[in-house]
């Protein structure tokens, strides 16, 4: 070791040498590719999560269209039902001036009684 006259330099010389390790322990990791094992495998688990929030976002999309779809099918079901109570209504009754009809109720009541059927029929078919 060489003796050193003034403390700044024994400073200098020790703060130099460290510069100097420092240096050459960055050159030896970035030449040695060193790469934690860590992040790739975090790297394929937000891979694996990102898909799987994809194939769930997709199922609910498709459970939405078939909720929709089932929800017109039943309302067109039920509309059929009360278009059918209406023609039924007109064959059988006795038009009024103000639009109404006149029905004799034993037949009103074997109406409503199938026109509820149906309806229920309906939520049987496209109800949850």
């Amino acid at each position: 070791m060489t003796t050193l006259a003034c403390p700044h330099e024994e400073m200098l010389h020790m703060w130099n040498s460290k510069m100097q390790k420092l240096i050459l322990m960055a050159a030896i990791v970035s030449l040695s590719g060193c790469r934690d094992e860590r992040v790739t495998s975090l790297e394929k688990r937000v891979e694996n999560l990102e898909q799987a929030f994809q194939k769930l976002e997709a199922q609910q999309n498709k459970s939405a269209d078939e909720d929709a779809a089932r929800r017109a099918k039943l309302e067109s079901c039920v509309s059929e039902a009360n278009a059918e109570f209406q023609s039924s209504a007109g064959r059988n009754g006795t038009r009024q001036a103000n639009g109404t009809y006149n029905i004799p109720l034993p037949l009103l009541e074997q109406m409503q009684r199938q026109r509820q059927a149906k309806i229920e029929e309906c939520r049987l078919l496209y109800s949850k």
